[in-house]
C-alpha cells in the first residue's frame, strides 16, 4: 500500500503544480484540507474500506514555489486487518526551472517505510536527479524531462489555446521510480456560477465562494517511463479552479479508487517580493 501513498502524493503534487501555472496571474496561495474516502472497489481489490485526510499547501516563495503535503490514511482489508499509513511530501521548484528539491517520507503503523530526499537539476548538459536518501542514488533524466510546475505551465498554455490533450515526461521526486509519461486531457470550461464545488462536512465560506469562479475538468494518466504498451500506474480526475484551488479529486488504481473532497480552505497572503 506504500505505492498508493506515493501515488497520491506524487499525483497531487503534480495536480497542484498544474494549479500553479493555470492561474499564474490570479493564483492565490492557499492551504486546503481534504477528506479522503473510498470511491469504488472492484473484484480484485483486497481493500474493503479506507478513510483519511490530506493537507495540501501551496506557497509562492518569490524565487520559486513550495509545496507541502501531509496525508493520513487507514486501510481495512477484506479479512478485517487494519493498516495506518502516513505520508509527507515537500518540494521547492525554482521559477527558472533549473532546480527542484524534494523530500518524501512515509510510515506504516508508526514505523518508517520509505524515504526519498534529493535534488534534480537541468542544464545544457541534460537533466539528472541525485538522491541523498537512499544514499548515492542517481537517475539520469531524459533531456526533455519537465519538473512539476513547468509541466503545468505547458498544460495551461494548451488549455488556453484550446488543446484537449498534452503528453509530457515528468519527474515528481516521490521515489526512484517517479519518472512518468503523463497524459492530460483538458475538458470544457465550467462557467462561473454554474456548478457548486462539493465539500466534506460543514459549509466553508471559502469553498462556497469557489462556485463564483471558472473551472476545468482535468484527467491525467501516469505511465511508467519508457515502457511500451504499459497500463497506467494510476489515473486522476479533478476540477481545477481559476484561483488555483483543486476541487474534488479521484485517484484510480484499477482495482479501487479513492476520492478527496475539500473540507476546509484558507487563502494565504500574497508575498511582497
Amino acid at each position: 500500500m506504500s505505492v498508493v501513498g506515493r501515488g497520491l502524493t506524487g499525483a497531487l503534487a503534480l495536480a497542484l503544480s498544474w494549479v500553479v501555472g493555470a492561474a499564474a496571474a490570479e493564483l492565490r496561495p492557499h492551504r486546503a484540507l481534504y477528506g479522503i474516502e473510498l470511491a469504488t472497489m472492484r473484484g480484485s481489490s483486497d481493500i474493503n474500506a479506507l478513510s483519511g485526510r490530506m493537507v495540501l499547501e501551496w506557497v509562492d516563495a518569490c524565487d520559486g514555489w513550495t509545496v507541502n503535503q501531509k496525508v493520513r490514511m487507514q486501510f481495512t482489508s477484506r479479512e478485517g486487518s487494519e493498516l495506518h499509513n502516513e505520508f509527507s511530501f515537500s518540494s521547492f521548484e525554482s521559477k527558472n526551472g533549473d532546480n527542484f528539491r524534494f523530500t518524501m517520507r512515509s510510515l506504516a503503523n508508526g514505523n518508517p517505510l520509505e524515504e526519498f530526499v534529493g535534488v534534480a537539476t537541468r542544464g545544457r548538459a541534460g537533466a539528472v536527479a541525485r538522491f541523498t536518501e537512499p544514499p548515492d542514488e542517481k537517475l539520469v533524466l531524459p533531456r526533455d524531462t519537465l519538473f512539476p510546475t513547468e509541466h503545468l505551465f505547458v498544460l495551461v498554455e494548451g488549455a488556453l489555446t484550446g488543446e484537449t490533450w498534452v503528453g509530457k515526461t515528468v519527474f515528481s521526486g516521490t521515489g526512484l521510480d517517479s519518472l512518468h509519461e503523463v497524459t492530460a486531457f483538458i475538458g470544457k470550461e465550467i462557467p462561473a456560477g454554474s456548478k457548486p464545488v462539493p465539500m466534506a462536512g460543514e459549509g466553508d465560506e471559502e469553498i462556497v465562494a469557489l462556485a463564483d469562479l471558472r473551472s476545468w475538468p482535468v484527467s491525467m494518466a501516469y505511465f511508467p517511463y519508457d515502457q511500451q504498451d504499459a497500463e497506467p500506474e494510476f489515473e486522476m480526475v479533478y476540477r481545477l479552479m481559476e484561483n488555483g484551488v483543486a476541487g474534488v479529486l479521484t485517484l484510480d488504481y484499477g482495482d479501487f479508487a479513492m476520492r478527496a473532497i475539500l473540507a476546509r480552505l484558507e487563502i494565504l497572503p500574497v508575498p511582497d517580493c
